[in-house]
């Protein structure tokens, strides 16, 4: 049986609240607290994707990833070119 998945993309404001013990590590915002809640809130969804899990079966398809055919591939505007 094939399994999928449902990923949606969007945006939320929240609210997260921690508790600590004295005031300079609740001021010092890379501290980590005790965790009390989060609330979500203005929760807007974008669009929605599924996608079918991977089940670990063998496929027919080659594994190797094939590259580019040819021998020297294009310069990219803005790098340096290395002499050789």
């Amino acid at each position: 049986m094939d399994k999928y998945k449902r990923l949606k993309h969007g945006e939320a404001s929240f609210t997260l609240e921690e508790r600590f013990d004295d005031v300079e590590k609740a001021a010092n915002p890379s501290t980590e607290g005790e965790f009390v809640e989060i609330k979500i809130s203005n929760l807007k969804i974008d669009f929605t994707k599924v996608i079918k899990e991977q089940d670990g079966r063998v496929k027919d398809s080659p594994s190797k990833v094939q590259g580019s055919s040819r021998e020297e591939t294009q310069e990219v505007p803005g790098s340096q070119k290395k002499s050789k």
